[in-house]
């Protein structure tokens, strides 16, 4: 299995930069706090915010509740006081604890409120601070060209101060940049330049934030050793200058570096020291994170219980936060925990969890496209809006002005209809311009659409081919393996487990026909999945010697339904029906197909045991259902009573 190490925002040592009215925050002793603490009886208004502020700041590193009381209550008195600069240089200390928190999306709020403020007042230094850490909050939550943005904002504006500090930390946070889109080499070369700015500088810590970084640059190509070398550097740099909570960071990548390189008891310790620290921290990011890769080691040295329990523990954390690629790498791992304990129930779950993650993740990103582009065309309309405007201001301000001036000379007359003339040349133009870049945003927009439809195609089909054909080949992979380690039992076992073969190789085969028969349609119709839904029932006849019936009702239709839909609707009944026959003790499926209109409902009802849906779980199978009817767009109902039966009604438009 891959490591995780790739993972977008993980572990970016541009938490580390945060630049605050004092960046020198990181080692300041409790003995500094103490004696601001003491001196603080004896401000009052302004000076006694800024102690206030100053004291929350100081004890981000040593105590963080006490780093939040201090803060807001600053915040609180600077609000009362009055003083927007104030205000928002303590409303961008309060975005940082939220940063380092992980609550990027609120540490935003707080740093466009800051940007506000210190703008209003022209609070240039602060500005760029606000700059340079808002970008920080962008790259977390993974919109970078935005994040890029500020940090080039900032990066101008430190050049101009000629800050030779703060250009390096911009710069360390633009390497990051670079990582995040995987243009390694540029993050390298930036990183270099702001390290050799530090050493010059002689400030330790950042020095080792770097080192961290490259080790970081260096575990994503597997280049473990380099790796393994920058991280010791970064940890020995920084224990060097008495930082206790930060280290985490290095303790990470030498954890994944181990890890590559198969030092697998190292790696464990590292990462548990790692994950000691950020849960002291407080970033739950990091917890997940490095909880997964835990739980990733631990499945390798075969304690799998312990790795169920992390790796399960990080699944719901991503679930919690609703955070997608981390549900679709932790349920990955999940399920390699559960096939290495053989419970291939499991396995199969976890594996179908991730493989739905996945799918979320891709079409987020294709909306997050398309959103951009609508974006673009309608701040470009309005744009042309107001130079609309624009124009029609001026040819009324010309027409006053012919009204006021009719004794004019001719030539005046000459010049008052060219200009009025230009407005129009240029109110036409506009208005091409539109047209045109309307016209280049449809185009683009059915293109996107086209590369979705592919996309969505061989998602479809790779889903198809794992959830059903892989698990049946799973499955018969492990029948050999036991049949393999317990050849010693005899003639009986081995016909026994060679006839379960044969029973999920037809099934396979079965699934395989299904795919392929999906595969090449555009379009379903509502009679090629009755007639699917006929050949099942006669299946389910023979393999039950006729002890379960399953009917199907409902006339011949000609409506006909998008691939992707037709085949989602036919596994939704293929498992309704398998369940009922399998669970419910029912000796009969009814099985309706009925239009109304521009839809169709089918009815899949039995009459055997039922289940208090309040009570019981529903189980992975009525789950997979209930995500295929979503993802496809189908109504979905499930209902059951105790001694009366199950019915699965399903509704689609065609």
């Amino acid at each position: 299995m891959r490591s995780f190490h790739k993972l977008r925002f993980l572990i970016a040592i541009s938490l580390l930069l945060l630049a605050s009215v004092c960046l020198k925050a990181q080692n300041t002793p409790q003995s500094v706090i103490n004696a601001l603490k003491d001196s603080l009886s004896l401000k009052s208004g302004k000076e006694r915010i800024e102690f206030l502020g100053d004291i929350g700041f100081k004890y981000r590193t040593i105590n963080k509740d006490s780093a939040w009381h201090y803060v807001r209550q600053a915040y609180k008195e600077a609000e009362a006081f009055g003083d927007k600069d104030l205000q928002g240089r303590i409303s961008m200390n309060l975005a940082i604890l939220k940063t380092e928190a992980g609550d990027y999306e609120d540490a935003i709020k707080s740093y466009k409120l800051a940007m506000n403020l210190v703008d209003s007042t022209n609070g240039s230094q602060t500005l760029s601070f606000v700059y340079h850490n808002m970008a920080n909050a962008y790259e977390r939550t993974g919109v970078i060209d935005t994040a890029i943005y500020y940090s080039l904002k900032a990066l101008r504006r430190y050049e101009i101060a000629n800050d030779s500090q703060r250009i390096a930390s911009v710069k360390l946070n633009i390497a990051s940049q670079y990582r995040t889109i995987k243009e390694y080499e540029l993050s390298e070369k930036v990183n270099m330049e702001s390290l050799e700015m530090y050493r010059a500088l002689g400030d330790v810590f950042f020095q080792a934030a770097i080192e961290n970084n490259l080790s970081l640059l260096n575990n994503d190509q597997e280049r473990y050793e380099e790796a393994l070398q920058h991280a010791k550097k970064s940890l020995e740099l920084w224990q060097s200058v008495g930082q206790r909570l930060v280290v985490a960071y290095s303790y990470t990548n030498l954890g994944i570096a181990q890890k590559g390189l198969g030092q697998l008891n190292e790696s464990e310790q590292s990462l548990k020291n790692a994950l000691a620290l950020q849960q002291e921290r407080g970033d739950r990011y990091e917890v997940i994170f490095l909880k997964m890769h835990l739980a990733d080691v631990l499945n390798k040295r075969g304690n799998y219980t312990e790795a169920a329990n992390l790796a399960k523990d990080a699944y719901q954390g991503a679930v919690d936060d609703d955070l997608l690629i981390f549900q679709q790498k932790t349920a990955l791992t999940l399920s390699s925990i559960y096939e290495n304990k053989r419970n291939y129930q499991e396995a199969l779950i976890y594996l179908k969890k991730s493989n739905a993650a996945q799918d979320s993740l891709f079409i987020t990103d294709k909306a997050k496209e398309v959103l951009k582009l609508k974006q673009q065309y309608e701040t470009e309309q309005k744009e042309n809006e107001i130079l609309r405007q624009q124009n029609e201001l001026v040819e009324n301000e010309l027409i006053i002005k012919k009204r006021n001036n009719l004794l004019l000379a001719s030539g005046g007359l000459v010049i008052l209809i060219l200009v009025i003339g230009y407005g129009v040349f240029r109110d036409q133009k506009l208005k091409a311009q539109a047209q045109k870049r309307e016209a280049e945003l449809q185009k683009a927009m059915v293109e996107a659409q086209a590369q979705e439809n592919l996309k969505e195609q061989r998602i479809r089909i790779a889903r198809d081919l794992h959830d059903n054909i892989g698990s049946q080949l799973t499955y018969i992979t492990s029948i050999t393996d036991t049949a393999k380690r317990n050849i010693d039992k005899g003639e009986v076992f081995m016909a026994e487990k060679l006839t379960q073969m044969k029973q999920f190789t037809l099934v396979t085969i079965a699934e395989l026909r299904d795919t392929i028969w999906a595969m090449n349609k555009d379009e379903i119709s509502l009679e090629d999945i009755q007639e699917r839904t006929n050949q099942l029932a006669a299946t389910i006849h023979d393999a039950t010697d006729d002890a379960i019936s399953v009917r199907t009702f409902g006339d011949n239709s000609d409506k006909v339904l998008n691939a992707f839909v037709g085949m989602n609707l036919f596994r939704i009944i293929q498992e309704s029906i398998n369940n009922a026959v399998k669970h419910s003790g029912t000796s009969e499926v009814v099985v309706s197909f009925k239009e109304v209109g521009n839809k169709v409902e089918i009815l899949i009802e039995d009459f055997g045991k039922g289940f208090d849906t309040k009570t019981e779980s529903a189980g992975n199978g009525l789950y997979i259902m209930k995500s295929r009817a979503e993802k496809a767009g189908i109504e979905y109902k499930l209902s059951s009573k105790v001694g009366e039966g199950t019915k699965v009604e399903l509704t689609v438009e065609a």
